[in-house]
């Protein structure tokens, strides 16, 4: 990464901290395992859930669960070049019933949504986690995005558990 990316990267960072009101570090380079106190690097906010049945007189023979994802990243936070997780939607107990992988190859910098419509997976009718998916409301749903692995702008790396 250039030096001018750089720059540009540590000052959205700063204005992003002073807009959340936070303290601005004293140093440009942040230890990437002190980000997100709240144990969040990046939380999610899931929108629009929609089913697509197959229709072949549209060539579609398959059907869907789409919904649009907005992805933002903690205000303590490295801005990344990429993240790598699994998008969590549990009952409203907590208990997770359906996970779906995903990477978003996108840059996120803190407190800036990254939105992403139109993100989904082909329904099988026959499997329980996907009929939980396609009955349930938005509402009755815990959503999260568990963070596995993070490529940070600066060049380092960190891997969660």
């Amino acid at each position: 990464m250039s030096s001018v990316e750089e720059r540009l990267a540590q000052l959205e960072l700063r204005v992003a901290q002073l807009e959340g009101h936070r303290p601005v570090p004293d140093s440009p380079s942040h230890d990437p395992d002190s980000i997100a106190p709240s144990g969040r690097l990046v939380s999610v906010t899931i929108t629009n859930k929609r089913y697509d049945p197959a229709n072949s007189d549209l060539g579609t023979y398959e059907d869907h669960i789409w919904f649009d994802c907005a992805y933002t990243l903690a205000a303590e936070s490295v801005p990344t070049r990429a993240v790598k997780g699994t998008l969590e939607f549990a009952d409203l107990f907590g208990e997770v019933r359906f996970r779906l992988n995903t990477t978003l190859n996108e840059s996120l910098m803190p407190t800036i949504p990254l939105k992403q419509p139109g993100i989904g997976f082909t329904y099988n009718q026959f499997i329980a986690d996907h009929q939980w998916m396609l009955v349930t409301k938005l509402d009755d749903m815990i959503c999260n995005f568990r963070v596995s692995e993070a490529l940070y702008s600066n060049g380092t790396s960190k891997t969660f558990t």
